[in-house]
């Protein structure tokens, strides 16, 4: 008798079961969720209702106490005019010519300054009023979320009784395989060039865009959230590991920013004044920030602590990782370098078709991961830590993909594409690298701004 079968059988059955089970408590799980997400809608509506009647109190005082202190002016000129005009009728029904002529002579001055204040009362005093400027709900309120059914391969599979005898174990290279796209994340908004991407501890998905000088974020199911303004040209961003901060740098510019991530607010902006900024990224302790031919160190609060040379690099360094054992690994230009914590050499990594290399990512193993730009490439060149070369991916669909981030779980990668832009070029319309629809070879070339990054599925092998 086949037992494998049974076996197989037995295991599905009780999967399903499993998977039954799961949906219901994801479900009861989920409706809190909903519930809480509803009741932190309804705190912020009272905040802002908080908010609105404070303002209509401050205005309304305000201009209350300016009328009152109008009508005290007008009440004065109402009393020094009545005394001057009684003065006057009582010296001319009881008193003689001259000293009517004497008391109409001395009060011209009084009655003179009367009428400049009321010429001056009247050309100020306007008339005030209050009113409520309602913004529609659509313009604040669109949706709290979005119900997500993911599926996944089962974990049950047939085995036949000879297989398993042939069979040896396999340990894993722990590196990532090949890229499948799974879809573009609508941001709502219109991406202008996106050279850093990354994840905070609960998932939090941060992006910065030069062109626009926003930062996007978009919750663990990679729905869009909100965006926020920075005063500089952003260029990369890094959560700091154990905290609900990302820190942030700005492009040519000597300063970084920290942000909150779960307000969505900008805390500070640091001024960095050894020199300019470029790469960043963050430990549980530290904050690195390339500049040319250096590296700064600050602690986690901005302040300065240390400036790692490297040696015989001018460059500016675009993106830094560190490792797990301490060491650093930055792109600059046509190579990427690795040193010490001490800025001693550890390796040098160049290719024939490395152009100019961008961000780098580091998995659990410390395998590196490099964006290469190149001719005609859009390849990511992985290394181990001591720099030697493993492995070449080429995702699908891409087109110029600037920069990359990989989730924690190494289960998902979101992608730059396309420089943060889609445009039409040479006759053809690209849409993340996927031709959508032929015109005419003198089609004028222009340029347009896409709202979506690209996110792909990843093989670990």
């Amino acid at each position: 008798m086949k037992n494998f079968l049974s076996e197989a059988l037995e295991k599905l059955k009780n999967n399903r079961k499993e998977n039954s089970s799961r949906i219901e408590l994801e479900e009861s799980k989920i409706r809190k969720e909903i519930a809480k997400a509803k009741e932190n809608v309804i705190k912020r509506l009272e905040s802002l209702e908080t908010s609105l009647l404070k303002q209509l109190t401050e205005l309304k005082d305000k201009d209350m106490t300016a009328i009152k202190r109008q009508e005290k002016e007008i009440g004065e000129l109402v009393t020094t005019r009545k005394a001057q005009k009684e003065a006057l009728e009582f010296i001319r029904d009881h008193g003689s010519e001259k000293q009517a002529f004497i008391s109409i002579h001395s009060s011209k001055p009084i009655l003179d300054d009367i009428e400049i204040n009321v010429k001056q009362l009247t050309e100020s005093v306007v008339d005030t009023s209050l009113r409520f400027l309602e913004k529609h709900s659509n313009e604040y309120l669109t949706d709290i979320g979005s119900i997500e059914l993911k599926e996944t391969p089962c974990s049950v599979s047939m085995v036949p009784y000879k297989q398993r005898q042939s069979q040896v174990p396999v340990v894993s290279k722990r590196h990532l395989h090949s890229f499948t796209h799974l879809y573009d994340i609508d941001m709502k908004e219109k991406l202008n060039g996106v050279p850093g991407i990354t994840i905070s501890d609960n998932d939090t998905l941060i992006i910065c865009d030069v062109g626009t000088k926003k930062v996007l974020f978009c919750d663990k199911n990679d729905a869009y959230l909100s965006s926020i303004s920075s005063p500089h040209h952003s260029w990369d961003i890094a959560a700091i590991l154990g905290t609900t901060t990302a820190v942030m740098s700005c492009e040519w510019t000597p300063y970084i920013q920290l942000i909150d991530i779960e307000r969505q607010q900008i805390l500070k902006q640091v001024g960095v004044k050894q020199g300019g900024c470029r790469g960043v990224t963050a430990t549980k302790e530290n904050i690195y920030i390339g500049s040319k031919g250096k590296i700064y160190v600050l602690d986690l609060r901005g302040n300065f602590v240390r400036t790692i040379q490297l040696k015989n690099i001018n460059d500016c360094i675009n993106y830094i990782s560190v490792c797990s054992n301490g060491n650093i690994c930055c792109s600059i230009n046509g190579e990427v370098q690795c040193i010490t914590s001490a800025g001693d050499p550890v390796f040098t990594y160049t290719s024939t078709d490395l152009c100019s290399a961008r961000n780098i990512q580091i998995d659990d193993a410390d395998n590196l991961y490099v964006r290469i730009l190149g001719r005609d490439s859009q390849n990511i060149h992985i290394l181990t830590s001591s720099g030697t070369f493993v492995d070449i991916l080429s995702p699908d669909n891409l087109y110029k993909p600037l920069t990359f981030y990989y989730n924690k779980k190494l289960s998902k990668v979101y992608i730059a594409n396309n420089d943060g832009d889609y445009y039409i070029n040479g006759g053809k319309f690209i849409l993340l690298g996927k031709p959508y629809t032929e015109r005419s070879d003198d089609v004028i070339e222009h340029t347009c701004h896409v709202r979506s990054l690209t996110l792909v599925l990843i093989e670990i092998q």
